[in-house]
């Protein structure tokens, strides 16, 4: 295999945000969850868990409730108005206002037919969800304190609500409410209720403020049954589809699974409820729970990390907090990287050494250490949502609220100073975007919000609209890649479709279906086929001139690599060294992948390699007596956290990391737990 010199990047000061909320959809199989900087994540969950595509929050936004409903997201905040999102678009499409105010939590009744929110000023607020939107139904009698969760249930009937010290059913047919219970009546103390729910047979369940989970008779307005679960709050709860297992986290960051049991006593058979199995898969607060109808867990909270766990077989999956796409950008050509944060984007210069070679795993001196080229701020408002440079690193383009910013950047001369000079004449047949990639210097595409691609030349002050590329109708994009020469574009929509665009003359290919989507795309700069690598981490190689799967696709990319299936992360990059064109460079949250062609399969793994902590593993990627004979696949596992791989110039790749432990410097401390033999 080549040997390359790795940019190791670790001063990208990425900070990831605390999970505020989450809701699941098991029609579509996405799983939609908000951090405390106000953006949304969906995750597509159809084969392995990965993160799809993020719709922006700003400096004003707030999500603290998410619901779907039948594949339309709704959302809910401190702002006071219950939001739809556009997914194609990344936009909000629907802004109706809650009655009382900011709203703390979201429910939707078993026939996804309406809608209704609780708010700080003790106000229930119906919804009818139709075609067009959601129209205002009804809001129930106002109620003394907060409404902080709220559950629907399965009749349609009544709607139950936690707030401070109370516990309230409410029957939607008289439109007040029916029972009224306390949460703790012989303390001083108030107690909050956290979360709350309603099983079919009108058991109301509660999770409050003394870690306790308590179970209610609704028609008395008693409970029935209570567990102590936790040593601190219970913040949020999911009740399983058989409704005989409900899950409870918080404070204490331990998932706790309640099973309903029947034992016999002397007045016969009682229903109870006990403590079943515990995951201590948090290092901090859980504040969301989300369950499917498979009995899959997924949680998140305040260590920013997403986590699915399932039993049996006992199964812990870990998905680190990763920046959206568009975070960072490299400029191949100019060796250096445009990194994006919330208002300004940093251009750097990567180090150099003056040492070309030396041992695998050696650290080389550094002659020439980075320099900050330029720190391009926003206005103070301004949450800038997209970053890319171009190969030269001559352009900057930033998309902020989908608008297009593009700058002229002039490095400086010996002693000088930069230059930045903004694009200020945009030819208004430029569209709002939600994604950019430069295909060569001074030449852009732009997935606008109405589903085209647009081809932006710029010239000197001015940028003007070149061509439009379509996709199919309906069909949204989620990620773009070109090759080197800026001729051929790859696209990767919302329908899981792969379509190549030459882009002198349209639409080339499209991509044979597959049954996972896709996660990763990229074109070989030489012989212009295409990799695409899926979620189920299968490896396919297209020739778009031939449209058909290469030869060497269909012997031995049949089937994904074992190297690749016992992990549970996904291929995030696609890359490629145009010196050594029988490679192909992956990447995944955790590790470097290189397939080789024509290389005879490694029957054992490769020596750790001094210093740099590298775990080489080779293994044959297809079957048959010459296999072995036709691809190696090496993983080069990595201690940090990889954000980013990519080839460079000439025998460089650049890999840009995030150590765990500065992200847990960043994070409140958790709650202290005496542990046997402690302090």
């Amino acid at each position: 295999m080549a040997q390359y010199t790795i940019h190791n990047i670790r001063f990208y000061d990425f900070h990831p945000k605390a999970i505020q909320c989450m809701s699941y959809e098991d029609e579509t199989s996405r799983l939609a969850l908000s951090r405390a900087d106000g953006s949304i994540e969906i995750w597509n969950c159809k084969s392995r868990p990965f993160m799809q595509l993020v719709l922006p929050g700003d400096n004003d936004s707030s999500v603290e409730a998410l619901v779907w409903c039948r594949g339309r997201l709704f959302s809910a905040g401190l702002h006071g108005f219950l939001l739809e999102h556009n997914l194609a678009s990344r936009e909000v499409t629907l802004r109706t206002p809650v009655t009382g105010g900011p709203t703390w939590c979201l429910t939707l009744s078993k026939d996804k037919k309406k809608l209704a929110a609780g708010t700080e000023g003790g106000y229930v607020c119906i919804f009818d969800v139709v075609d067009e939107g959601v129209v205002y139904d009804r809001v129930l009698e106002k109620q003394e304190g907060r409404i902080l969760h709220i559950a629907w249930h399965s009749s349609g009937d009544y709607i139950v609500t936690g707030s401070v010290n109370c516990v309230r059913l409410w029957s939607l047919k008289e439109g007040r409410v029916t029972r009224c219970a306390l949460g703790a009546s012989n303390r001083k103390d108030e107690v909050i209720v956290w979360c709350v729910g309603i099983l079919d047979d009108m058991t109301l369940v509660s999770g409050d403020s003394c870690g306790k989970v308590c179970f209610w008779n609704a028609e008395l307005g008693t409970i029935t049954h209570s567990v102590q679960t936790h040593k601190a709050d219970v913040l949020t709860l999911a009740i399983c589809v058989d409704q005989n297992s409900v899950y409870v986290a918080g404070v204490d960051p331990t998932i706790v699974q309640l099973s309903r049991v029947e034992t016999n006593t002397s007045r016969g058979k009682v229903e109870m409820w006990i403590k079943g199995n515990q995951r201590s898969v948090h290092t901090h607060d859980v504040r969301a729970l989300a369950v499917t109808a498979t009995d899959r867990v997924y949680s998140g909270g305040v260590d920013t990390i997403l986590t699915l766990s399932y039993y049996p077989p006992k199964i812990v999956c870990k998905f680190p907090a990763l920046p959206p796409l568009g975070s960072i950008s490299v400029a191949q050509e100019a060796e250096s990287l445009l990194l994006q944060y919330s208002d300004h984007v940093e251009l750097w210069r990567l180090g150099a050494s003056s040492e070309e070679g030396g041992d695998s795993g050696t650290f080389l001196p550094i002659t020439e250490d980075r320099v900050k080229m330029l720190e391009l701020h926003g206005k103070e408002d301004e949450v800038i949502q997209w970053c890319a440079v171009s190969p030269k690193a001559l352009w900057i383009a930033y998309l902020v609220q989908g608008s297009l910013r593009i700058y002229h950047f002039t490095p400086p001369a010996s002693g000088g100073q930069p230059r930045v000079q903004r694009v200020r004449e945009m030819s208004r047949a430029i569209e709002r975007s939600h994604q950019i990639l430069w295909l060569s210097e001074a030449r852009l595409a732009s997935a606008s919000v109405t589903g085209t691609i647009q081809v932006i030349s710029v010239s000197g002050s001015e940028a003007v609209m070149e061509k439009e590329l379509t996709l199919e109708p309906g069909h949204s994009v989620l990620q773009m890649t070109c090759d080197m020469e800026g001729k051929t574009l790859a696209v990767v929509d919302d329908k899981n479709t792969i379509t190549i665009f030459d882009i002198e003359g349209g639409k080339s290919a499209v991509l044979p279906g597959h049954s996972a989507p896709c996660t990763a795309v990229g074109i070989h700069p030489l012989s212009k086929e295409v990799v695409a690598v899926y979620a189920d981490m299968s490896i396919k190689e297209y020739d778009p001139s031939r449209k058909r799967y290469t030869a060497f696709c269909r012997k031995h990319l049949n089937e994904p690599s074992p190297e690749l299936v016992k992990k549970h992360s996904v291929i995030q990059r696609v890359s490629f060294d145009p010196d050594h064109p029988d490679l192909i460079l992956l990447h995944n949250d955790s590790a470097f992948v290189v397939v080789q062609k024509g290389k005879k399969a490694a029957s054992e793994s490769q020596e750790r390699a001094p210093k740099m902590k590298k775990v080489m593993s080779g293994s044959s990627l297809g079957k048959g007596e010459d296999a072995g004979m036709g691809a190696q696949l090496s993983v080069i596992r990595r201690p940090n956290q990889v954000l980013l791989f990519s080839q460079v110039k000439g025998k460089a790749v650049v890999s840009v990391e995030l150590n765990p432990l500065q992200v847990m410097d960043h994070l409140p401390s958790p709650l202290k737990v005496k542990k046997y033999g402690g302090t």
